[in-house]
């Protein structure tokens, strides 16, 4: 036969066994004893003459004070001089309950509620120890009948248990009372445990990227290389003796003048004119004025050759400063590239932080709404699991009310109908 471990499990579906809790074994054992606590006494109010059924007999004694604990007394019977034990019925006589407050009465030979051997009583005293009057004495002790209230396994007569199959001082055909007891009890004791965990995530979120600060580039300054000195247009020197052209000149140390005025530009003129206008002498005058001519001529040229050596130095000088121009273009573009190059960087290194950061946000996103899933699923099953055991709690206690229902004696009007019927 299944243990009522099992067969609670059976009907409730909890799985109780050694690591469970809410209820445990522990628990389950308990509510057994209490089980048959239960149907015992109400059967026996229901019921009185079913007492019988739950019927415990204790071991003869020969001196007072017997307590079994205050259980619902069905008899007290005492021996009248013999061994009960051997003579078999003839030797017990049925005690007569009185009340506490007659038991110096009883042992008066005098008093009409003198108690002999023949019509022995009982009482219960305050602690629930029952005392027998006569007073017993060896083949004249005394033992009980009292409805069971230690629920014991009828096969060895142990401390009832989850791992036992029956009771003992118990009716057969009320045993699945006990076991649907336990089972009302089971499924309160697990209703009472259910919780629902507080939802809470597990999964952390993406750290916010920092706001960008670009860093401002410098262009590097650019400056134009040394231009050097410009050149510069250097006349031919008039006006002395030591001018450009007539410097190199050889004084005669004959003719007009002295040798310095012969080298000297300046008075030529007057030379010319002193050989007009003095020596009238025309021919020297135009040979003076032709060499006026021929150093005009001369100094000309000097003049142009001192403007190509100008110009000569001027392209070069020319060269060189478009050369540094291009040379600091050139370093402006390079620095603004640089600087270009480096901004765009930045805004590429925040560019992939964002990115990944969108990234790492929508994984996040993800996981809770599957940590949300997974929690609404479990209040989903938990909350299915409550309400098939509120159900099944229902139907169990409905079931084991209408059992002691049906043994509940009919309505005296619904009796006298019956009698009537007879």
């Amino acid at each position: 036969m299944a243990t009522f471990e099992a067969q609670v499990n059976g009907i409730t579906n909890l799985g109780i066994d050694g690591s469970s809790t809410d209820p445990g074994q522990t628990e389950l054992t308990q509510f057994l004893r209490d089980g048959v606590i239960d149907v015992t006494s109400k059967i026996v109010a229901l019921r009185p003459q079913d007492i019988e059924n739950f019927q415990r007999e204790s071991s003869i004694s020969d001196s007072q004070g017997v307590n079994v604990g205050g259980a619902k007394i069905i008899s007290v019977i005492r021996e009248a001089g013999a061994d009960g034990s051997s003579d078999g019925s003839t030797a017990w006589e049925v005690c007569r309950k009185i009340p506490a407050s007659m038991q110096s009465k009883v042992v008066n030979v005098d008093s009409l509620h003198y108690a002999s051997q023949y019509h022995p009583v009982y009482t219960m005293n305050g602690d629930k120890a029952i005392n027998v009057y006569p007073t017993p004495s060896a083949n004249n002790g005394f033992k009980i009948f009292y409805v069971n209230e230690e629920p014991r396994d009828i096969t060895n007569n142990a401390a009832l248990t989850y791992a036992h199959a029956n009771i003992k001082y118990f009716p057969n055909d009320k045993v699945y009372l006990v076991v649907i007891y336990a089972a009302i009890k089971s499924l309160q004791a697990s209703l009472a445990s259910a919780s629902i965990s507080t939802f809470s995530l597990t999964t952390v979120p993406p750290d916010t990227p920092t706001v960008p600060s670009f860093t401002t580039p410098g262009v590097s300054t650019v400056t134009i290389g040394s231009l050097g000195t410009p050149p510069t247009y250097t006349a031919p020197a008039v006006g002395s003796a030591t001018e450009e052209i007539t410097a190199s000149m050889d004084a005669d140390s004959s003719g007009y003048g002295t040798d310095a005025d012969f080298l000297n530009y300046s008075k030529w003129f007057s030379v010319a004119g002193e050989l007009i206008e003095d020596e009238e002498d025309t021919e020297l005058a135009a040979v003076q004025i032709q060499k006026i001519s021929t150093y005009l001529q001369s100094y000309s040229q000097a003049m142009q050759n001192q403007l190509n050596i100008f110009n000569d130095a001027n392209v070069e000088y020319q060269s060189t400063v478009q050369e540094a121009i291009q040379n600091a273009q050139i370093a402006a573009q390079e620095a603004q590239q640089e600087t270009s190059l480096l901004l765009q960087k930045e805004q590429q290194e925040y560019a992939s932080t964002l990115q990944k950061y969108t990234a790492e946000l929508q994984s996040y996103q993800g996981e809770v709404a599957a940590e949300i899933q997974t929690y609404q699923q479990e209040l989903a099953e938990k909350n299915a699991e409550y309400q098939w055991k509120t159900a099944r709690l229902q139907d169990l206690k409905q079931e084991y009310t209408q059992a002691f229902a049906i043994m509940a004696p009919p309505p005296p009007q619904q009796q006298q109908e019956r009698q009537r019927a007879r």
